[in-house]
């Protein structure tokens, strides 16, 4: 369990494998256990695929858990989302 881990963490970095580099989307339901389970800061990677994905992130776990886009983003090759939108994305949450 992450519990067990936490005090020898500062925060998680999750890679769902079953979706890394798909840009099929994320795993909506790991997403929101990470929010219930960790108490410390949560990365998750795998599937992001534009910014209606960061949205779903930050609404699924009420902002508690991140998400990081790569396969997708142009700056890697992909064709789901630009860099500078992203940036942008979160500009605005702040």
């Amino acid at each position: 369990s992450v519990k067990l881990l936490e005090p020898y963490c500062s925060e998680f970095l999750i890679h769902a494998a079953d979706n890394e580099g798909l840009q099929k989307g994320i795993d909506e339901k790991l997403v929101e256990r990470l929010a219930e389970w960790c108490s410390l800061p949560v990365t998750y990677a795998g599937g992001g695929r534009n910014l209606g994905d960061l949205d779903m992130v930050k609404k699924l776990s009420k902002g508690k858990v991140d998400l990081t886009i790569g396969s997708a983003l142009d700056c890697f090759g992909g064709n789901g989302v630009k860099l500078e939108e992203c940036v942008a994305w979160n500009r605005a949450q702040q």
